[in-house]
């Protein structure tokens, strides 16, 4: 049990001592609970909605959603022998005590009973002083379990909960990151502050789980941050950190300004934006199917990778056919193979496996068989395919990698790792470029990497930056040569 600072105390005292929530928080937690629902399925495809209670007729199966053509909400479909269900969900209040922020936490549950009654209640259960400090200072009271593998929050349980007893949060691991947050009383709290021109009320408005502790802390972002809002792309404010950038929206999103209107019109979260990127089609059924191939780990490596290779609209049909169940992570590895094999992956034949293991584990065994003899085969054509892009004034020249002893010894000279780029580059997924002085040619300058027509990284020895001059070269190359700006 950690110390709570004195301040700290004080806070957590008034906010006990004066209980009270804004205006419309009842509303706010009643809007909330509405999502608790199920559609209970009974014999003769007979339905039963636990929001309206009323009945309808659907022959969507179980664990289908379908709409409640009462309330015209979509909820689950459960059978009707089912005994317990409990939704729960973190939601958040905004407060402001002796001029410090706090953010107040609440578990809302729901029960769906055996009869199929609908039992909603709210618990406050942690509070958090934003700070500038590495730590979290966050406080839970006697509701939090005390257990250390599992966190429960316990609302009425038949027996005294103290729960103005507060402990200060001491686990190794976050409590909670996001919340729905209460959006009507921010837009006042924050008046007259370093957040005033923020519209953090208005993503609360229009997103639904935010890491309100993250934008407090993140001040620097605050320009931003209203950008975005102002922009209607709520869902992307809540990622500034991904946007370092000021000037075209090309520059700043990665993708056409066509692409604006779609962006705005669904609040495109930013793992939505990376696949739109990679699908570029304004189509938001695709981009929700292929989230489902999005893992917290890879994020969208996996599928930016398959992009490589084949386009997204060619993995979503592979991805039906194989009823969605693909492991992308093999499946984009199988492709890398097929390539290098010179298989033609327009073809389905080679593009669909029918067994995606069985042939990963059968192009695996050929690949490294024919490995280095392919991959120097592949190079030596990337090399001169990229011999077009030599540059040369009377100082530097610039030209692509020619063979796989040259990326082994441009890797020796500068004590980089340009080497295991080999596969990449024989692939074409990149392309390695050396740049020497005029009057050194076989001695390594620096070593620069391109990606479609740019620049990804260019280093010296020992992976330094290149100095002024070299830069100002490389920079010339790049917008005369790979871009053709004349």
């Amino acid at each position: 049990m950690g110390y709570i600072k004195k301040a700290h105390r004080e806070i957590l005292k008034i906010l006990d001592d004066t209980p009270s929530f804004p205006n419309g928080w009842d509303n706010f937690v009643d809007k909330q609970a509405v999502y608790h629902n199920l559609i209970i399925k009974s014999a003769k495809n007979k339905c039963f909605c636990t929001n309206c209670k009323s009945y309808f007729i659907s022959k969507k199966k179980i664990n289908q959603e379908v709409r409640c053509p009462n309330c015209h909400n979509t909820y689950l479909i459960r059978r009707s022998n089912l005994k317990y269900k409990a939704f729960k969900d973190y939601i958040s209040i905004l407060d402001k005590v002796n001029n410090i922020f706090v953010i107040r936490y609440f578990e809302l549950k729901t029960v769906i009973d055996a009869m199929h009654e609908h039992h909603t209640s709210v618990a406050e259960f942690a509070r958090e002083i934003p700070t500038d400090n590495y730590y979290r200072d966050v406080y839970v009271n006697e509701r939090v379990s005390k257990c250390q593998q599992y966190i429960y929050i316990y609302h009425d349980n038949g027996y005294y909960i103290n729960d103005k007893k507060w402990r200060q949060y001491t686990r190794g691991y976050s409590l909670i990151d996001y919340s729905i947050v209460f959006p009507n009383n921010i837009k006042k709290l924050l008046k007259d502050t370093e957040y005033k021109y923020s519209c953090i009320w208005d993503i609360a408005k229009h997103s639904t789980y935010i890491d309100l502790l993250r934008l407090l802390k993140e001040k620097e972002q605050m320009p931003i941050v209203e950008m975005l809002c102002k922009m209607k792309l709520y869902n992307l404010a809540q990622k500034t950190h991904e946007f370092k950038n000021f000037g075209s929206f090309q520059k700043i999103f990665g993708i056409s300004k066509d692409y604006y209107d779609f962006m705005k019109k669904h609040n495109i979260t930013y793992t939505q934006l990376k696949i739109l990127r990679l699908l570029k089609e304004k189509n938001i059924r695709k981009i929700h199917y292929l989230e489902n191939y999005v893992s917290y780990v890879s994020n969208t490596t996996n599928l930016e990778e398959i992009a490589e290779y084949i386009s997204l609209n060619r993995f979503i049909k592979y991805s039906k056919m194989c009823r969605e169940k693909v492991d992308t992570y093999l499946y984009s590895d199988y492709l890398r193979f097929a390539k290098l094999l010179g298989l033609d992956l327009k073809n389905n034949k080679y593009a669909f496996p029918k067994d995606l293991e069985i042939e990963h584990d059968k192009l695996s065994k050929q690949y490294k068989v024919q490995c280095n003899k392919l991959m120097k085969k592949a190079i030596i054509k990337r090399g001169k395919e990229l011999s077009i892009n030599k540059y040369l004034n009377n100082k530097f020249i610039i030209f692509p990698a020619l063979t796989v002893e040259s990326l082994k010894d441009e890797s020796k000279q500068q004590n980089n790792c340009v080497r295991t780029y080999a596969e990449k580059y024989a692939a074409g997924t990149c392309d390695i470029y050396f740049m020497r002085d005029i009057r050194k040619p076989k001695k390594s300058l620096v070593t620069i990497e391109v990606k479609n027509n740019k620049v990804v990284q260019s280093r010296t020895k020992n992976n330094k930056s290149p100095d002024k001059k070299q830069l100002a070269f490389i920079n010339k190359w790049e917008q005369k040569v790979l871009k053709g700006v004349a």
